[in-house]
């Protein structure tokens, strides 16, 4: 990932982080206060199109890892709809131990960017390529 993408991807994260910030914040406001809810609601607005310009630049410096980008975001929504009705008993991603991967019983390694073992013993992966999986505890070491 060259390096444009990457200062993209850390303007995103920091507008969406502070985007969080003010949604708590406008939970947070009294409903007799429509002025400061207006104001709020108007910046919320103006930091998702912030957001779509970037994800354009993106796109427009390298397709093919907008691609994969959207691809992971893709992955990485239904990993969390999957983890709401499962209990994960250990997870690992990348970011955290900066290695994540399992290995199946044939000794064949599948890199990832998150796994999750479960309380049975089955596996759900976010792959590098952005795809989510699930495995039985029977095919993993």
């Amino acid at each position: 990932m060259s390096t444009e993408i990457k200062g993209l991807l850390q303007k995103i994260n920091f507008i969406e982080t502070d985007m969080d910030l003010h949604k708590q914040i406008l939970f947070s406001i009294p409903s007799a206060e429509k002025k400061q809810i207006e104001t709020i609601v108007s910046k919320i607005a103006d930091q998702k199109q912030q957001i779509k310009r970037l994800r354009q630049q993106i796109k427009n410096a390298d397709e093919d890892e907008y691609n994969r980008i959207i691809a992971i975001e893709k992955a990485a929504q239904i990993f969390r709809q999957i983890a709401k009705d499962k209990k994960f008993v250990q997870v690992n991603t990348l970011n955290e131990s900066g290695v994540c991967f399992i290995t199946f019983n044939d000794g064949t390694r599948l890199d990832c960017l998150v796994k999750a073992k479960e309380e049975n013993g089955n596996w759900t992966v976010l792959t590098l390529e952005g795809e989510t999986k699930e495995y039985p505890k029977g095919l993993i070491q």
